[in-house]
């Protein structure tokens, strides 16, 4: 059975992983994914809380493990008539069963300098915050949530360690978080809501819930800081401000997908109305964003594809449901009252447990075999608000108009028109290797006629 998994993530390998555990040799995969590397930090086995170095593996070395084949390009259509995908360089791949875990996309809204995302540019902006907060540079910073958000904690987290930096500084600098939100982080519960929103009175953030706040079409660059336009409100200036990334679907060409882009699919993570395609992650209608979540939903695609393989496995449904601790009061790994961990990079876990890590039933085990630094499960935190929230989606698109299919003739048309431009993408990378290559050449033969020279003045060669 040939199956394509699409996507370079914890949810495309957690495919390959069970499948490999599953089902064996009764499958071909191949996996599909336009970058070359998979890069994770995991959770430090002795300190809750805190990272270890990030680790990279290459995609490549990774699929061949699992016992899959690995292309390096991307998805652009799914060709489901003729159970084959279309990728961006032109080639078509056919399948029996298709896995989708291509992720989310940033919305073009936001404004990347101020957008926060977990990594390292997410770091670099949060470090330069803190200092600034530190020294009294920055006297006001609004964190900001707005509608879409993937993950809404992080805003909550990131607002109660600035809030240690601004005390630390002792300038007075004024911490806000304002959130679209009807309540603080409602979609965790009115516990959870009441809890966190004590914790932020507690540490000085000015809570402001049911407000969107969006910068201005035309920016005053003349003015320092950022103007935050308030709906419901005011137009507020502040020093700084920090949005979390509103995500997209992928919108895939041939694929389901509701209004935003996001994929359908039902229990066993098959995309509604697509016999052999199935979806995991962030590319699907989740209303939240949470490695375990699309762990979950990888698993039980690939006991779903084993199963109709042949193998001997009864597929059980992924589960809606987050489990999750609230940490309360939050826990800062770092020195008491202090934003910064011992390596001196920021805190920027305190309030969710476990805050991220590698999660999936046959990946975490096949990862930590080959690496010390990591264990499949981790324990709970000692203390905290015990939370099982529902994660929803929204499944319009199953109801809706049925997707478009496209013609053979348009599909050979684009497969053609992909060709040519790898060709030319080819063509000059080629172009720009043969001038590297004269570069080195010459470089060469100057370092030689100096060679020479120096030899000749020495009297080991005669002419």
């Amino acid at each position: 059975m040939r199956v394509v998994v699409a996507g370079g993530g914890i949810a495309a390998l957690e495919v390959l992983a069970g499948l490999r555990a599953l089902a064996g040799e009764r499958v071909t995969s191949t996996l599909v994914a336009p970058v070359t590397g998979f890069s994770f930090r995991p959770l430090s086995t002795a300190v809750p809380f805190t990272f270890r170095g990030e680790r990279t593996r290459t995609l490549a070395e990774l699929a061949s493990g699992l016992g899959a084949r690995f292309v390096h390009d991307g998805l652009t259509l799914v060709d489901e008539s003729r159970d084959r995908i279309l990728t961006g360089d032109g080639d078509f791949l056919p399948y029996d069963a298709l896995v989708m875990a291509v992720g989310s996309r940033p919305s073009r809204e936001e404004a990347a300098a101020r957008t926060w995302a977990r990594g390292r540019e997410g770091t670099t902006l949060f470090t330069h915050l803190l200092r600034d907060l530190e020294s009294g540079t920055v006297k006001s910073v609004a964190f900001v949530v707005p509608r879409g958000a993937a993950w809404p904690i992080d805003a909550y987290e990131l607002a109660l360690v600035a809030s240690l930096a601004a005390m630390r500084g002792k300038s007075g600098a004024k911490v806000l978080l304002l959130t679209a939100e009807g309540a603080p982080l409602q979609a965790f519960g009115s516990a959870v809501g009441e809890a966190v929103a004590d914790e932020l009175t507690r540490a000085g953030v000015e809570l402001v819930t049911g407000v969107e706040a969006r910068e201005p079409d035309i920016r005053d660059d003349a003015r320092e800081g950022a103007l935050l336009l308030l709906t419901p409100g005011s137009p507020l200036r502040v020093d700084r401000a920090v949005v979390l990334p509103v995500v997209r679907g992928p919108t895939i060409a041939g694929v389901p997908h509701d209004s935003r882009g996001f994929i359908p699919v039902d229990a066993h993570a098959r995309v509604v109305g697509a016999g052999h395609c199935f979806a995991a992650g962030d590319a699907t209608s989740l209303s939240l964003k949470h490695s375990t979540l699309a762990a979950s939903q990888a698993t039980a695609a690939a006991e779903a594809i084993a199963a109709e393989a042949g193998a001997d496995v009864a597929p059980t449904p992924w589960s809606p449901v987050l489990h999750g601790l609230l940490t309360i009061p939050p826990h800062f790994s770092g020195a008491a009252g202090s934003p910064w961990l011992d390596d001196g990079q920021p805190v920027t876990n305190c309030l969710w447990w476990p805050p991220g890590h590698v999660a999936g039933r046959h990946l975490a085990p096949y990862l930590a075999a080959s690496d010390p630094g990591l264990r499949p499960g981790l324990g709970w935190h000692p203390n905290g608000l015990p939370v099982a929230v529902e994660v929803g989606g929204d499944n319009a698109a199953a109801t809706g108009s049925p997707v478009a299919v496209p013609t053979e003739e348009a599909i050979r048309r684009d497969a053609r028109t992909r060709q040519l431009m790898a060709m030319g993408r080819t063509e000059g990378e080629g172009r720009q290797l043969m001038h590297e290559l004269e570069g080195l050449r010459s470089e060469f033969e100057r370092h030689q006629r100096e060679t020479v020279k120096r030899l000749e003045a020495a009297g080991y060669l005669h002419h």
